[in-house]
């Protein structure tokens, strides 16, 4: 059992966040700690005894969170960290034919929300644009009909009026359906009888935010985990009746995507334009729990990212949670 381990070196500090004048500004509006207990059941559908690698991706450390491991159950074999920074933990499983395993793991985690009070007026610099306005996986920079509504709708001056213009449309183009796969930019947006709607659930919304984002060169990449609905509670997922529940799933369901994108003197800003349907540039809630960021590697969907086993099969999710003052 490992216990009261960091997983980050980084101490940030969740307290006032303050730039220098001229490169913007971000102020922390609230502070929350939970204890946050998942459990994940695994099944062998094989007629073999099966050896599994099971990977656990694991909160990040960041400006405005920070995370603890208390107690993992089967203990890690060790933390690992991949191309994109993300840290998880590696669990080596057993399992007979046909028998099902539990894993536990109990986290700390200290989160801020925020909102940015004002933001610079220069973009990026060549090298972080070149890294993150590159067509990549599902965000497709070359299709021409994104081109086309990116520059009508979403280009500015200023990178925060870009920002803000892309989430205002994209708000309202939003027509919300729980996905099983992931359809990436391409296959989100839907040209429908007079104009054009994004379908989908989170995952879309995000990738086809941040491929216009990147078509128009403000540099934008996802972040995913958990958005919790209060203080204290329980998600859960069943794998084996979620395609039957369809858009019921998310009355007990939080795993989540969203888009960031960066501006040049702050770093990376949240935009969770499904948190309230409102354009959240820069307004981030404590109730937001980080696992990781894809830049460059993709975990397919919010329903398959918090549990990844090789060769078991992931059959239920659970997450409970209680928050309170730090």
């Amino acid at each position: 059992m490992v216990r009261g381990i960091v997983l980050l070196l980084p101490a940030l500090a969740l307290l006032l966040a303050t730039f220098p004048a001229g490169q913007g500004s971000v102020t922390v509006t609230a502070n929350a700690t939970y204890v946050l207990v998942g459990r994940f059941l695994l099944v062998n559908n094989a007629n073999s005894t099966v050896r599994d690698f099971v990977y656990i991706p694991l909160p990040q450390n960041t400006t405005f969170q920070r995370s603890y491991v208390i107690s993992m159950d089967p203990p890690p074999l060790r933390y690992a960290v991949d191309e994109d920074g993300n840290r998880y933990a590696i669990v080596l499983v057993e399992a007979d034919p046909g028998s099902k395993v539990w894993l536990k793991v109990e986290y700390r985690v200290s989160a801020a929300g925020y909102r940015l009070e004002s933001a610079p007026r220069a973009w990026p610099p060549l090298d972080v644009a070149r890294k993150y306005t590159s067509s990549s996986g599902y965000w497709n920079v070359y299709n021409e009909t994104l081109i086309d509504l990116a520059y009508r709708v979403a280009y500015a001056d200023t990178p925060y009026d870009t920002a803000r213009k892309l989430a205002e449309w994209v708000v309202g183009k939003v027509r919300y359906r729980v996905q099983f796969s992931r359809l990436g930019s391409d296959h989100a947006v839907v040209r429908g009888l007079f104009d054009y709607a994004i379908v989908g659930d989170c995952v879309e919304v995000a990738d086809v935010y941040v491929t216009m984002a990147r078509i128009v060169g403000l540099p934008a990449r996802t972040a995913y985990g958990l958005l919790l609905s209060s203080g204290e509670g329980k998600m859960w997922l069943n794998m084996s009746t979620a395609a039957e529940e369809g858009d019921r799933l998310i009355e007990h369901w939080g795993g989540h995507i969203w888009p960031q994108v960066y501006f040049a003197g702050i770093g990376w800003v949240d935009v969770d334009m499904l948190d309230g349907m409102q354009a959240n540039v820069g307004v981030f809630s404590e109730r937001h729990i980080v696992f990781g960021f894809e830049e460059t590697k993709y975990f397919g969907s919010a329903l398959s990212s918090v549990c990844v086993p090789s060769y078991l099969t992931l059959q239920y999710v659970e997450y409970e949670y209680k928050g309170g003052s730090p």
